[in-house]
């Protein structure tokens, strides 16, 4: 049943699915997941005064909430997370932030707008704030240093600007922050170093630039750091290197360069390293393959879908104890055994040791200047799912192990120098184009080590080579796909030529007749 509610001084009539005549005395209050909808009525908080805990998250609750909306300091959690609640976030959430017992509040995923404020920084009780996706502005307020208690900071997938303020380091009890998915700018604070209990951090997706800091390396329980898609630039500090507990690291898509450093792989409960979409230079190192327990498949993998990698997802509870004084965090990361060096400069020829990790599900060292030979140990990976050495100078024939790969779901060793015939296996049938921009390759009974013939040609009787068999089971999909793709990229020309002024001038400039 909807009640409406005409308030005095909220000039915005609502419709709201909760009375304001709940029982006064009512400790805790857990709505959530229903299909609650309408608007949260400003009488509420003063209504319950004995309120402990309120939960309304996952409806479909929506409209402001009052400028006046407030609790009393008896309340220890509240979750309004998922719904569609939009405008300013309230300024006092509790009536007296001095007096307040909340430990908990969320606000996560719904359409606030405007600045964090300040307010919340005075409930010093506060262990779990939580206002990500939403579209939150301005910057995070200096006075975060004061809530010393915090344990898990997340206001990822907002619009917030400027730097990340050193007063963070006053939460020094810190578990988990996220920040990514803003337009925060400026270098990493060497003041971090002073969160040596954080487990995740994760600065993704924002403007910051400069090197990683030397102190970062007091921050040794660190076991999730994501950093991709920064500015950050110099060499791989070697304060990552003091980070033994990590099980994912991702620094994709930033400036990096230098050499990798020999302990790149030595991290014993490894099980993600991103550093695609860098500059790094010199040769893979070959050691410390043997470090990660997860990556030589002693746990079990999670698995990725066909086509690629997705990045780990990472989800962070928080819920108050019994005993009403305590919050209890935790984060789950699911991702894939997985390495990914694509987009980079290294050169030299691919460690045997680094495909000799039998855990590994994906494996990407697309986009650099590899040579030599695909090594053979690659048969050893039974689990592996997703393979990419394109785009390399990779050279030698492809190893009949790789289409004994059951496991494999995508396959990618296109533009490299491999040549020589085919396996006579059917394994690779399943992967049309994956040898694509390799014209040294051939395939068929009639096949000859040094034969060079181009693709998708019928040579003789050779009807039984992957490469001829255009009337196979996919053989016309490729036809077709090869038309469209062709018939694409002239209209994408042409479109480009008649939109761009200087190649119109320059294409159809008038004939100059000399006599």
């Amino acid at each position: 049943m909807e009640y409406f509610l005409p308030e005095a001084g909220w000039e915005t009539p609502r419709h709201s699915p909760l009375p304001c005549s709940l029982p006064r005395s009512l400790v805790d209050l857990d709505l959530s997941r229903n299909a609650l909808s309408g608007a949260i009525p400003t009488c509420l908080p003063a209504s319950l005064p004995a309120l402990r805990t309120l939960n309304l998250s996952s409806n479909s609750l929506g409209f402001p909430l009052s400028p006046w909306f407030s609790f009393s300091s008896r309340l220890v959690a509240l979750d309004f997370s998922s719904n569609a609640l939009s405008g300013a976030v309230p300024p006092r959430i509790v009536a007296d932030p001095d007096a307040s017992s909340l430990l908990l509040l969320d606000l996560s995923h719904n359409r606030f707008s405007g600045e964090i404020p300040a307010g919340i920084t005075a409930i010093r009780s506060l262990q779990g704030l939580f206002l990500a996706d939403n579209q939150l502005s301005g910057e995070i307020p200096p006075g975060i240093g004061n809530l010393t208690y915090l344990q898990a900071l997340d206001l990822s997938h907002n619009r917030l600007s400027g730097l990340v303020p050193a007063g963070l380091a006053g939460c020094f009890q810190l578990l988990y922050l996220r920040l990514g998915g803003n337009q925060l700018s400026g270098a990493l604070r060497p003041e971090l170093d002073a969160l040596d209990s954080l487990k995740v951090l994760d600065l993704s997706n924002n403007r910051i630039s400069g090197e990683i800091p030397l102190p970062l390396a007091g921050c040794r329980s660190l076991e999730v750091v994501i950093l991709s898609g920064n500015e950050i630039t110099g060499e791989l500090s070697g304060a990552v290197a003091k980070w033994q507990s990590l099980r994912s690291l991702s620094l994709a898509d930033n400036q990096l360069s230098g050499q990798l450093p020999d302990w790149m792989f030595s991290f014993p409960v490894l099980q993600w390293l991103d550093l695609s979409g860098n500059r790094f230079e010199g040769f893979i190192p070959d050691g410390g393959f043997n470090a990660s327990s997860v990556l030589n498949g002693a746990g079990g993998g999670q698995g990725i879908p066909s086509g690629g990698m997705i990045s780990p997802q990472l989800f962070v509870s928080a819920s108050v104890d019994s005993t009403g004084q305590q919050l209890e965090l935790g984060y789950d990361l699911r991702a894939a055994p997985s390495i990914d060096l694509s987009t980079n400069l290294l050169h030299g020829e691919i460690p045997e040791g680094l495909v000799a990790m039998k855990g590994l599900e994906y494996l990407n060292l697309s986009c650099n200047y590899l040579a030599g030979q695909i090594p053979a140990g690659l048969g050893g990976m039974g689990r592996l799912r997703t393979l990419d050495f394109s785009h390399n100078g990779l050279s030698g024939e492809v190893p009949p192990v790789i289409a004994a790969m059951t496991e494999l779901e995508a396959l990618n060793l296109s533009y490299n120098s491999l040549s020589g015939p085919l396996p006579t296996t059917d394994g690779l049938r399943k992967f049309p184009g994956a040898l694509a921009g390799n014209p040294g390759i051939c395939g068929g009974e009639g096949c000859t080590m040094d034969a060079t013939m181009p693709e998708g040609k019928i040579s003789g009787n050779n009807h039984h080579g992957w490469l001829s068999d255009w009337h196979g089971e996919n053989g016309w999909v490729s036809l077709g796909a090869f038309s469209i793709s062709t018939m694409t990229s002239f209209f994408v020309s042409l479109a480009t030529l008649l939109c761009s002024s200087k190649a119109r001038n320059f294409v159809f400039q008038p004939a100059r007749i000399e006599y």
